[in-house]
């Protein structure tokens, strides 16, 4: 049963868990229209930098916006926005076509707005946290599981659903989902006080945002590594996957095979990690997942042609994936002040961010340059090598233990 205190918690995740879904299904969607549309793979592209790229953009930008206007209002107002923004390119489209700018520009809008959504709902996390009792390492994981679990739902589904209803068509479901989101979080999930930063000018509070990073050698690395995981990442499911299927399998339906057995591996981690998680220490934990999740599935893309055991990988590295999220989302809240979340989280998120928009982009470019399996097999031992970077800098990733917060972090350092 359900505490009081703990049902803005459930509301909360609900809630994202309903968005999460719709935005799996336009992830599909969006490139299948555009495909069936225009029939230009390059513009398939052009429209997933267009929202990519938005994205990582206003990570930054609309941090202290977030700081003045609220994390709860921002979360509403974006969902309000991505529903009518997800509407709008359906209703054009039946109404008489929807031209190829005209839908970059709404994804490019799509993107902004989905981006400081998704920031502000982040940072309601500690005050829902604090609000339920609930730890925060089991918060987080399940934080990280509802999205793992809308990728194992919402991925199949879209494919039913462009099959039966048409691609722009899923659009609208979308747009549903987002709306329900914001109305349930207005709704059921209490206002936060506003930062006492929000009274800092906007070029102050992105100085100080960005001195506090420099400053944290831990955030540093964070961004840093993320960044490349990113990358390497967005490259293995735009490029490397489609290409094994199209080149081994030669069966487009094992797509969604893969990325449900992914899936269903991520969230059964995400499960065992929300039980035992607040019992493990982090490092360790960290660093060890890690390394087990990051390159073995780009080894078995290059080195085994067997589905079975590709898939039998799939459900490994997400199962081993389930605790980073988790632990470096934990790690920031108890390491950054409060009054800086918004800004500092807005850094690091871009930079860990600016990746995807050049993994599908380096990913083609080094199968077409190397081939398949030398293009995968360099792919595989540079992420192996950015996994272990926290075996290597151990004294700089042992601050992710509980207690090791802002002692390397001088005020002077940030005001200056």
């Amino acid at each position: 049963m359900v505490t009081v205190r703990r049902r803005p918690l459930v509301a909360f995740l609900t809630a994202e868990g309903a968005s999460l879904v719709g935005n799996k299904m336009t992830m599909l969607a969006l490139p299948w229209l555009v495909l069936t549309t225009t029939g230009s793979p390059a513009r398939v592209g052009l429209v997933a930098f267009a929202q990519t790229g938005c994205y990582v953009l206003v990570k930054v930008a609309g941090s202290p916006a977030i700081d003045r206007l609220g994390r709860k209002r921002c979360a509403v107002a974006g969902g309000l926005a991505s529903a009518a923004i997800l509407a709008a390119a359906p209703l054009v489209s039946h109404l008489g076509g929807l031209p190829f700018p005209a839908l970059v520009g709404v994804v490019a809008a799509l993107g902004a707005v989905q981006s400081l959504t998704d920031s502000a709902k982040r940072l309601m996390v500690p005050d829902l946290v604090a609000a339920s009792g609930a730890p925060l390492e089991r918060v987080t994981s399940l934080y990280a599981g509802v999205e793992r679990l809308s990728f194992l739902l919402g991925t199949p589904a879209a494919g039913l659903l462009i099959a039966g209803l048409g691609a722009v068509n899923v659009l609208l479901l979308d747009a549903a989902a987002a709306l329900f989101a914001a109305l349930l979080i207005a709704v059921a999930v209490p206002a936060t006080a506003r930062s006492a930063a929000a009274a800092d000018g906007y070029l102050d509070s992105l100085r100080v945002g960005l001195r506090y990073v420099r400053a944290d050698r831990l955030l540093l690395a964070i961004a840093g590594l993320l960044f490349f995981t990113n990358l390497i990442d967005q490259a293995t499911m735009a490029v490397y996957v489609p290409t094994w299927i199209d080149q081994v399998v030669g069966n487009p339906a094992v797509l969604g095979t893969i990325a449900g057995t992914y899936g269903l591996g991520a969230v059964l981690g995400s499960l065992l990690f929300a039980w035992r998680g607040p019992r493990l220490p982090r490092y360790p934990t960290f660093a060890v997942s890690l390394l087990l999740a990051g390159s073995p599935l780009l080894f078995g893309l290059a080195l085994t042609t067997s589905l079975p055991l590709l898939l039998g990988i799939c459900l490994w590295v997400g199962a081993m994936s389930a605790s980073i999220n988790p632990i470096i989302t934990s790690a920031m809240f108890e390491r950054v002040p409060p009054d800086l979340h918004a800004r500092v989280f807005g850094f690091t998120g871009s930079l860990a961010w600016a990746g995807v928009p050049l993994g599908g982009l380096l990913g083609g470019l080094a199968l077409t340059t190397l081939g398949r399996t030398p293009g995968l097999l360099v792919s595989a031992f540079c992420y192996l090598a950015v996994t272990l970077l926290p075996l290597v800098f151990r004294r700089t990733w042992r601050q992710l233990d509980r207690g090791a917060t802002v002692a390397e972090v001088s005020p002077a350092a940030v005001a200056s």
